[in-house]
């Protein structure tokens, strides 16, 4: 069986495409990612957790389970030695990830668009145990010690932010949904409308973005990537949706270059170099990529290999 690098992204292509075929070889993964040491395994996993949940793939809950009642001292198949902080936060998402499932899952034969999103929030929120208020204020507490952390450390290096818990990978659920679901008032729903998502960056933006068409979508992030000054978590947010859009992206995009080129002293970055435009060459180069495997090959369930995994974290952020 052919191994390939971009195997992450077509797994992440298959999640938002539907693609249910590919389930039985995300689960075999996430089961037994390849030996590669702690960091693959982690981004295996939590790269593979989101096209699960976006797929509502029932058929992972097992395997969910496992890792949700799993000691995240001790190590995880494909690890090791365990990460304490890694395995919190796999334990964490899978948590919010199996809560998802089981939500798309009870609503799936609900035909209107309204009804059925509602449904899914509250069993969202059920199976998680939560209330938006108390989703909110668990993130406000993380940020404000992740804050007291950050000051404290200075500038060591070598600082490893607190492990990422379940309230917060909700609220990323709950921004993905409303970004997926093709019912655009989600984010208005009465349990939704009260999450404060503007306390993450990667959730504020999805949930900002999740009442446009996609070609409103493609038109709002073209802009706001040409007119950032660095690239920061929330611009590699911004090129992974841009790029999630596909070819039909495209002519967007290289409108925006020729001009951005045309026109440099408009736009933030070095005279050589604008910031904006070296991401919209990334995501251009990485549809077309995307693109030109489709048509070679089929997505015929080729496994990871732990050696192409460092070229994929600049392509997936993990948990995303």
């Amino acid at each position: 069986m052919l191994v390939r690098n971009d195997w992450l992204g077509r797994m992440r292509q298959a999640g938002l495409h539907g693609d249910r075929s590919q389930i039985p070889y995300m689960v075999e993964a996430f089961q037994n990612p390849p030996d590669g040491g702690i960091d693959v395994s982690f981004i295996i996993r939590m790269s593979l957790l989101r096209p699960l949940a976006q797929l509502g793939a029932t058929e992972a809950l097992p395997a969910l389970e496992d890792v949700i009642q799993s000691d995240p001292r001790k190590p995880l198949p494909g690890q090791t030695y365990a990460d304490n902080w890694e395995n919190q936060q796999i334990i964490a998402l899978s948590k919010a990830v199996k809560a998802r499932i089981l939500a798309q899952s009870s609503a799936q034969r609900v035909a209107d668009d309204k009804t059925r999103a509602s449904a899914q929030v509250r069993r969202f929120l059920q199976e998680l145990g939560q209330t938006p208020e108390r989703l909110n204020a668990a993130v406000a507490a993380y940020n404000a010690q992740e804050q007291r952390h950050l000051e404290a450390a200075g500038p060591n290096p070598d600082y490893r932010h607190d492990a990422v818990p379940v309230e917060l990978f909700a609220v990323r659920e709950l921004a993905d949904m409303a970004y997926r679901d093709r019912y655009r008032g989600f984010v208005s729903l009465p349990d939704v409308a009260r999450v404060d998502f503007n306390q993450d960056d990667g959730a504020a933006l999805k949930a900002r973005l999740a009442p446009l068409s996609s070609a409103q979508r493609v038109t709002t992030l073209v802009d706001e990537i040409s007119q950032e000054k660095v690239r920061d978590n929330l611009a590699l947010r911004r090129a992974q949706l841009l790029a999630d859009e596909g070819s039909s992206a495209l002519p967007t995009i290289t409108g925006k270059q020729q001009h951005i080129k045309a026109h440099r002293d408009l736009y933030p970055g070095n005279f050589r170099l604008p910031s904006g435009l070296s991401t919209l060459e990334d995501v251009q180069t990485r549809i077309v990529a995307a693109d030109d495997t489709a048509v070679r090959s089929q997505m015929d369930g080729a496994t990871p290999n732990a050696n192409k995994v460092k070229s994929w974290h600049s392509q997936i952020v993990p948990g995303y």
